[in-house]
């Protein structure tokens, strides 16, 4: 009896000091795909400064970098200095005790180094006690790791006079053992002010993301979701010009087929109440799709993109020839296509509605390079509804502009009641001229229009459109 006690003391001797061994490569081992994954996105830049991995933990600084682009292209500064060191203290399991009793891989926080920390206790006022940022992460020993973020609510106010003041900012997060990431996070308030702006704000800011990076395909195309919403968002300038919205959101979906071939994604964008320079729209909303968007075009083409960002001019100037020849190659294949669901708003005058369709026939892929035998292969439906007080505003708007153009061009002058007169005057000429050609229908209280192509053959509102080719 007395032996086999002794036995399991020794093994468990033996698995205290070589278990922490074990979670510490296995810690390194996790974060160094992190990181790789990370910078394949194309956006980041992540290294470390140092990684020293003890028995029980790991004391490490992450340098979290951006890749150079338009910022470093156009100014003098040393893009090697455009990071944030990230301090990490991470303690290894499986067995966890060093902060709470647990099982898992690894457990430990993110937070700004002494020098950094000094630096934002200076320059701001912050609210609270402890770290200003502090980000708590935990694998458990299925290999699943959740995120928990803070900040502190701060404010600042520089020499010159602008302020700024942030709430406290929470995130939370999980990381699968599959690679598939999901993070919401909430700012409950932002308000600035000063320099060009008299004042900026923006109140119950949300955002959510989910990205699988397990089912990535090549270097940069990853399925995700990302969704964005501002309860209430101001920008008023110095010199009487605001831009207002209310129940602002933006939604972005891409899902892969199961060959991982295709692309299929989805905009959303949509708010209740917009004012700008005092035109006010209300229950605004565009839906946007794109189908069958080959994931090798995607691809191939974020990577081109990568190299203009990286300063090659070559590559920069040869962007539009490339992308033709990408999608020729791998676009039209797939038979891709853009369909504008829904685009739609209100105005003091009335509302606009809209909806198109364009799609491109697989078989347009042996005519890429004979734009003409395109044609027959291409197809597309669109539809427009819009009130007569709207149609004749922006049927307006467009006259005044040619109006100005002419009268600067020709040096003739006119007076400002003149002008307003003729423009009235050749808005509804123009409105009943589309109308007598069948451009427009009208519909008593409103205008429609629909427009048809297929097989190379245009059909406008019902009546067929004779075309140049």
């Amino acid at each position: 009896m007395k032996k086999t006690l002794i036995s399991v003391l020794v093994v468990l001797l033996i698995a205290v000091a070589v278990l922490p061994y074990v979670g510490a490569y296995k810690t390194e081992e996790v974060f160094n795909n992190w990181i790789t994954q990370v910078n394949q996105t194309g956006a980041y830049d992540l290294a470390w400064e140092s990684y020293d991995k003890g028995w029980l933990q790991t004391h490490a600084v992450l340098k979290v970098g951006f890749k150079p682009g338009v910022v470093f292209a156009a100014s003098d500064t040393d893009e090697t200095d455009w990071y944030l060191p990230l301090h990490l203290t991470l303690n290894h399991g499986p067995v966890l005790w060093l902060d709470g009793v647990g099982l898992g891989w690894f457990s430990g926080e993110f937070f700004f180094d002494e020098k950094h920390q000094m630096w934002l206790e200076h320059n701001l006022e912050k609210q609270g006690e402890g770290r200003f940022f502090v980000s708590k992460i935990h694998m458990n020993l299925m290999a699943e790791t959740t995120l928990k973020d803070r900040s502190l609510p701060f404010s600042l106010t520089t020499s010159s006079g602008e302020t700024v003041q942030v709430s406290a900012y929470t995130g939370e997060g999980t990381i699968s053992r599959s690679g598939k990431l999901e993070y919401s996070g909430k700012l409950p308030s932002f308000t600035a002010a000063g320099g060009d702006f008299a004042e900026v704000s923006a109140a119950d800011v949300l955002f959510r993301l989910q990205s699988d990076f397990g089912a990535r395909v090549g270097q940069y195309v990853t399925p995700g979701y990302g969704e964005f919403s501002v309860k209430k968002i101001l920008i008023k300038g110095q010199e009487e010009w605001t831009f207002d919205a209310a129940d602002l959101s933006l939604v972005s979906d891409m899902q892969i087929n199961s060959e991982k071939t295709l692309a299929d994604v989805k905009i959303k964008m949509a708010f209740a109440d917009l004012n700008i320079m005092g035109e006010n729209i209300s229950n605004a909303r565009l839906d946007l799709g794109f189908s069958n968007i080959s994931v090798v075009f995607l691809d191939q083409y974020l990577a081109m993109i990568q190299e203009t960002y990286e300063g090659n001019s070559e590559a920069n100037s040869m962007l539009a020839m490339q992308t033709m020849n990408m999608a020729a190659e791998h676009l039209l294949p797939g038979g891709p296509k853009i369909d504008v669901s829904s685009l739609a708003f209100t105005t003091r005058e009335g509302s606009l509605e809209f909806n198109g369709h364009l799609a491109v026939a697989p078989e347009a892929a042996q005519h890429a390079n004979n734009p003409f035998a395109l044609i027959p292969h291409v197809s597309v439906d669109a539809s427009l509804l819009v009130d007569k007080p709207l149609a004749f505003r922006l049927v307006r708007r467009s006259t005044m502009n040619e109006l100005d153009a002419a009268q600067f061009e020709g040096g003739g002058q006119m007076t400002d009641a003149e002008k307003e007169a003729l423009a009235d005057n050749q808005t509804h000429m123009k409105l009943d001229m589309l109308t007598l050609q069948g451009m427009l229908v009208d519909k008593g209280e409103r205008y429609s229009s629909e427009f048809h192509f297929k097989n190379g053959q245009a059909e406008l509102n019902g009546q067929p459109v004779p075309l140049p080719f």
